[in-house]
């Protein structure tokens, strides 16, 4: 490789100008060279993006009317060159002032760090702030995590003693100083790490519905970008993150229930790796130890049929890149578990298996789909996704935080058959009777909910048994609702659409249909939008 042609390369590509090589393409005797120039190509694409400032459009615009000439005689062709040239400002304005812009370069970059990150040690303070501008911390925690899921967590203001939970992947335990106890919990699944968790926040930005950059400030000693964030059909909220990392540093909330909370890392590096010993499970002098993870390892199959009283079944099909790394029961449920991993906790997956107890009964809040035309409760959440049905006397269920695809494929492996999850609810005939809503209202109920009120507009049969109730007593409710939970079946649910059977007589609405209005995920609620006062 000519050193001197690879460097005029590069600055063609940086001065924005088509180096020679892709017009006239490589010679013969070039070709080895190829390999490389794509390579500095595609190292100089991770560069922010460069975009024109406020006063390109005028600049545009005054470079344009410089270059006419006033002459009369070709004033039709100048007419037909302004009109072009106006469409062409407008396209240009249109794009600079309409396009993503900068702060979704922001949520981009957060992502691109996050790939990166090996592990993170930190010092997280949470505190809130009353109306009056009065502050108390919460907690504060001495934190470290990795890529692999494997987290370290201290308090530091207990006063009786140090107070830890951590998970190594293999082994979940809590060091509880008040009672001088370590207790032993499940490492998988794991719904919640910490507050303030990198990956997540992360996430958030990413689904948020704008993310705008509001300024340059530093925290705690590192120059930061605030931006300002808005959730779909939530409160807006503020993150700023640091300009080094490209990594948030501080999240502050909206102002709920008269408390704004604050969660920040007052101090943060970047490392290689936990501390061993951190990770490395011991019970300290003077403490006992419970066991509440009531799970036997099994060497093998043969081993787990044995415990569990039945012979265990391996998926025909896994996803990629995932292998069986352990095998457990639990002799109480008589359930055998198999534990799959993909190469970190995020991507582990659980396939368990028993005997059936009893018809499924799948959870209210569950997509309802099949499995090779098996009835199927499929949850699908930020922070647990699972498929679980019966098939032959048994009960499968597949879960983890893997993407529900991967999920998919661990099911029909088990299974032998297809797995549809439903992406409309199949209801051909419209409601009887329309419910009209008004999405102002909705969208404060969501906030509302958001904030910690009404959790049960979350569910899609308390929001039936509140409306079916209230057709039978308009004038309000006091005790009992005159219709119960267990007489609403929710008998389709893609996710965002709903209708619940109410199995009361009594009941003047015999189908109620419901929609998600404001936020199409499982933080959504319901909303009625008709049902039927006759029975199907």
């Amino acid at each position: 490789m000519d050193e001197r042609k690879l460097s005029q390369y590069i600055d063609d590509l940086n001065v924005g100008k088509k180096p020679k090589e892709h017009k006239n393409g490589l010679q013969e005797e070039e070709m080895d060279d190829q390999a490389l120039f794509e390579t500095v190509r595609k190292v100089r694409l991770l560069r922010e993006v460069e975009y024109p400032d406020d006063l390109f459009p005028q600049r545009l615009i005054n470079s344009l009317e410089a270059k006419e000439k006033p002459v009369r005689k070709r004033r039709k062709r100048y007419a037909f060159i302004s009109a072009v040239s106006a469409a062409a400002i407008l396209l240009l304005v249109t794009a600079y002032y309409f396009l993503p812009n900068k702060t979704s370069d922001m949520v981009y970059a957060m992502e691109h760090a996050m790939k990166a990150v090996r592990a993170y040690h930190g010092i997280i303070e949470v505190s809130e702030t009353n109306e009056l501008g009065e502050t108390i911390i919460q907690s504060k925690r001495e934190v470290w995590a990795d890529r692999s899921g494997n987290y370290y967590i201290k308090d530091l203001e207990v006063v009786s003693g140090e107070s830890v939970t951590a998970n190594n992947g293999q082994q979940k335990w809590q060091l509880s100083p008040d009672e001088r106890t370590v207790y032993l919990l499940p490492a998988f699944p794991d719904d919640y790490r910490f507050t303030f968790e990198l990956g997540n926040e992360i996430n958030d930005a990413a689904k948020a519905q704008t993310v705008e950059v509001i300024s340059q400030e530093t925290i705690h000693g590192r120059k930061a970008t605030k931006l300002q964030i808005i959730p779909d059909g939530g409160s807006p909220y503020f993150l700023w993150v640091d300009n080094e990392t490209d990594l948030p540093l501080q999240k502050v909330s909206a102002m709920q229930n008269a408390i704004q909370i604050k969660a920040e890392y007052t101090s943060f590096e970047l490392i290689n790796e936990i501390p061993q010993n951190l990770l490395a499970y011991d019970v300290p002098e003077g403490y006992k130890e419970e066991d509440t993870n009531m799970e036997q390892t099994a060497a093998s199959l043969e081993e787990a049929r044995e415990l569990a009283g039945f012979m265990p079944k391996l998926p025909g099909e896994t996803a990629e890149g995932y292998i069986l790394n352990r095998i457990a029961v639990e002799k109480d449920h008589e359930t055998v578990k198999l534990y799959y991993s993909g190469g970190d906790l995020a991507g582990s997956i659980l396939l368990t298996q028993s005997k059936t107890a009893g018809e499924l009964v799948p959870s209210s809040m569950a997509i309802i789909g099949t499995v090779n035309q098996n009835k199927a409760e499929i949850i699908n959440s930020e922070t647990n996704r699972s498929i679980r049905w019966q098939e032959d006397g048994m009960e499968y269920c597949v879960l983890g935080t893997a993407t529900l695809e991967t999920l998919t494929v661990f099911a029909k492996g088990l299974s032998g058959g297809n797995v549809v999850i439903p992406v409309s609810v199949e209801n051909p005939e419209q409601p009887q009777v329309k419910v009209d809503a008004d999405l102002s209202v909705e969208e404060n109920e969501q906030k509302s909910v958001d904030a910690g009120h009404s959790p049960w507009k979350l569910d899609p049969a308390f929001v039936s048994q509140v409306f079916a109730s209230l057709l039978l007593s308009p004038e309000g409710i006091v005790g009992d609702y005159p219709i119960a939970y267990e007489d609403i079946e929710i008998t389709e649910n893609n996710g965002i659409e709903a209708t619940a059977q109410i199995k009361d007589e009594k009941s003047i609405a015999k189908y109620v249909y419901l929609k998600r209005l404001v936020r199409q995920d499982d933080t959504g609620i319901w909303t009625v939008v008709g049902y039927d006062t006759d029975k199907r």
